[in-house]
């Protein structure tokens, strides 16, 4: 028979005692704000109801009222949590270690169902994360976007990962985004199929794009099939080969611009690559020696059997034949080991992974605070398949969390600790809905370590056997990490109703010890005999939430155990949805950036109307070898009218000052008293500073020497002279003097008219020029030094 719980049921409200003083309680009581307004009414009114007695005691009644008024002044305005930020009040709940009480609550969680008090937490208690548990039905999820709504209103970004994969809840998320103005930062991996081929809207991602090759490695890993007995060789090995070839591929993703991504994994997984890849001199030696190391570890396997590109190739007459197929046979059973996850990846979902530039980047989430909704469908996919979506993120959120730990040990405080990316005021909210379908390897260790990193994880499941369904481990080391547990709606009586009283705690509290009949059996009621008892309880009773409605649940934190009703947002649903479709960029190149603020100047100069070069406020310095060529090009104008004769003689201008030596032995043979060419030409003496100039530069370089004088023409036909006119040899007046070398003689500078030259040498020399000028202007970075050697 069941029990008439309204005849014979008594609650725990029903025999318990507030065994306090009555002034205590009065005061209690009177300080509240209904309280304290209904004595401030009642005092008005006595002025219009009694206006002869307000006459007489008018003064003690106002005299009254001020004690009351500054009696409420001194009352403590303690919250249960913590003081809002802004607050004029001294937090007394947040003294001592460090805290001097100042108000620092920041995420708003409900109010007090009793007292209607305000139940805040401060950036610090946010950040030892929270786990909240409700059954279907218990406003859980209406929980989750209001905590996400404190996210929002600290300008911060959170990131929402959903099992039930619910349209109703992007639609809601989308409204409330769009009311913040965030809708630019809005980001959707939409799992979700229906039951189709087709590809549905989403956003891209690219978990290879990034990250070094020992993460990419255990990602990869962590979506591979558990293997016992002789199956875990296999796998073993097949980590070893995986383990061999990341690291190539992650360098030719850094350094020679390759797109890495799911299908380029299963590509150069291959033999024939992992081969090409043994063979690559662009490789540094030791990730070649990591690769080779694989190869001769396999079975059968013959290094000059293969040719660089990874194919067969027949072997010399005195080598015996090597049957390839062992070596093809062992190499697939390792690759077999990530047929299924990178079939899923690259396939299934290949409308999401498979892209080269991917929309969204995990560290630029977490660090440019954005909002990403994950919807995965839990009963469209199987319990594998979903834990294997769910592994993704999990890892990809993993992997950034490793990134912003940092990775040097020396140098300033103020660069090396302070200056973490993921230090802020406010923590970056991560919320795992129905985290049961999903729960992997590596989120305890997400919920362990995430504090420091300035994260809020919320974790949320329906019961605890939920959570423990995949890995039984891992879920019970996050919800002893989480401070902040919420119980909601629960019906469970076993392992989550042992779980909520172990952890509630019990209390001495003051109960009715008996109860005495008085008036006879038939006429006669109970009545309480006021004796108490001190007896161990529960601080609260598990079967009151089987009771609780939507959006009722009870908060642990601490010592504190509160009944509330869960701030409820209410954002609505969006009128229109939209995925934010973005423009597929190529990732930034170092040299761009390192120069984008000249770049950035340079841009505004360029649309400014006003702006001109002879306006620039720096000089820029002019380098030698253009200095030199202006120089030689202006007396070539002045001697020659051809073009192209300019040219030749400001290129060999330049290569005199380049090669002088080679310039002055030329000169000797040419002033050689055997010698029937012409003489040799002085030229210009090397720029020995830098010029500097305003842009553009021939407008401040230096002027030229005057022009020497003009000597008479020389009897044979001359050869075009390049830059100065020359000097003649003078006879020695007595033969009895030493020999004077050619150097040491005194020259006599003529000019060597620039009409009379030889077509054929001007022909050679005009070669000459412009093979000289296509080496200079076409020889790389290395301009006219590598031109001249």
């Amino acid at each position: 028979m069941a029990l008439d719980r309204k005849k014979y049921g008594y609650g725990k409200k029903d025999v318990i005692r507030d065994i306090r003083p009555l002034y205590v309680r009065f005061g209690e009581s009177i300080a509240q704000p209904s309280y304290a307004f209904a004595v401030c009414l009642i005092g008005a009114m006595s002025f219009f109801f009694m206006p002869k007695a307000a006459a007489y005691f008018g003064d003690l009644i106002f005299i009254g009222y001020l004690f009351f008024f500054w009696w409420l002044k001194t009352r403590d305005r303690t919250l249960p949590g913590k003081m809002p930020v802004g607050s004029p009040y001294k937090d007394k709940n947040n003294i001592g270690a460090g805290k001097n009480g100042e108000a620092e609550g920041i995420l708003f969680i409900g109010n007090e169902k009793r007292t209607k008090q305000q139940v805040w937490y401060s950036n610090s208690d946010a950040r030892t994360h929270i786990l909240y548990l409700g059954t279907t039905g218990s406003g859980k999820t209406e929980g989750l976007k209001s905590f996400v709504t404190s996210a929002l209103s600290w300008g911060s970004g959170f990131v929402y990962i959903d099992g039930k994969a619910d349209t109703d809840l992007w639609s809601s998320l989308s409204s409330l985004v769009r009311r913040f103005g965030r809708d630019d930062d809005l980001l959707v991996l939409n799992y979700m199929t229906g039951n189709s081929d087709g590809r549905s809207p989403s956003n891209t991602l690219n978990p290879f794009s990034s990250g070094s090759a020992s993460y990419l490695t255990q990602m990869l890993v962590s979506l591979m099939p558990e293997a016992e007995g002789d199956n875990a060789m296999w796998k073993e090995r097949a980590v070893s080969l995986l383990s061999s070839v990341m690291p190539a591929l992650t360098f030719k993703r850094d350094k020679q611009d390759f797109p890495l991504s799911v299908n380029s994994i299963r590509t150069y997984l291959g033999l024939k690559y992992v081969i090409r890849m043994s063979r690559d001199e662009t490789l540094p030696e030791k990730i070649r020696e990591g690769i080779t190391g694989y190869l001769e570890t396999l079975p059968g396997y013959i290094e000059d059997a293969f040719d660089d590109q990874g194919k067969e190739k027949p072997l010399g007459p005195d080598q015996p034949m090597v049957d390839t197929n062992t070596i093809h046979q062992q190499h697939g059973y390792l690759t077999m080991q990530f047929t299924r996850a990178l079939q899923s990846l690259g396939d299934d979902y290949g409308y999401i992974f498979e892209t080269a530039s991917a929309d969204i980047d995990m560290v630029d989430v977490v660090l440019n605070r954005r909002i990403m909704i994950t919807l995965i469908p839990a009963l469209e996919k199987s319990g594998d398949e979903t834990a294997n979506l769910g592994k993704i993120i999990a890892a990809t959120i993993k992997g950034m969390m490793g990134s912003t730990l940092g990775s040097t040990l020396e140098g300033e405080s103020a660069s090396v600790i302070e200056n973490k990316p993921t230090h802020s005021a406010t923590p970056f909210m991560v919320v795992f809905d129905e985290v049961g379908y999903y729960t992997a390897q590596g989120m305890a260790v997400m919920a362990a370590q995430a504090r420091s990193l300035g994260f809020c994880l919320i974790f949320s499941a329906q019961d605890l056997q939920a959570m423990e369904k995949r890995v039984k481990e891992e879920a019970r080391s996050i919800t002893a990490n989480c401070n902040i547990k919420i119980f909601g709606k629960l019906q469970d009586p076993t392992q989550t109703r042992e779980f909520f009283e172990n952890h509630i705690g019990k209390d001495y509290i003051a109960k009715v010890s008996s109860l005495q009949l008085s008036g006879g059996m038939s006429t006669g009621s109970y009545h309480d005999t006021q004796q108490v008892g001190i007896d161990t309880g529960t601080r609260a009773d598990y079967d009151d939430l089987k009771n609780m409605k939507e959006g009722e649940a009870i908060v642990s934190f601490a010592m504190d155990v509160l009944e509330l009703n869960i701030f409820y947002s209410n954002p609505g649903h969006a009128k229109a949805m939209r995925v934010t479709r973005y423009l597929s960029l190529p990732p930034p190149n170092e040299t761009a950036v390192k120069h984008s603020d000249q770049i950035t100047k340079l841009r505004d100069r360029l649309v400014s109307k006003t702006w001109t070069a002879q306006k620039a406020d720096v000089a820029v310095e002019t380098p030698i070898e253009i200095t030199t060529i202006c120089n030689g090009y202006k007396l070539g104008a002045e001697k020659c009218s051809d073009v192209v004769d300019h040219g030749i003689v400001a290129l060999a201008s330049l290569h005199a000052d380049k090669f002088p030596t080679e310039a002055q032995e030329a000169r000797r043979e040419l002033m050689s008293p055997g010698s029937t060419a012409p003489q040799a030409i002085k030229p210009i003496p090397p720029v020995q500073q830098p010029v500097t100039s305003k842009i553009p530069p021939l407008v401040s370089s230096p002027p030229l020497n005057a022009p020497p004088p003009t000597a008479p023409p020389m009897s044979s036909a001359p050869i075009q002279p390049t830059l100065v006119p020359p000097v003649v040899q003078q006879p020695m007046s007595a033969p009895v003097a030493p020999p004077v070398t050619p150097a040491a003689q005194a020259p006599i500078e003529k000019v060597i008219p620039f009409g009379t030259i030889d077509p054929e040498a001007k022909k050679i020399l005009t070669e000459a020029g412009a093979g000289l000028k296509q080496s200079l202007f076409q020889s790389g970075n290395d301009g006219f030094i590598d031109a001249a050697e």
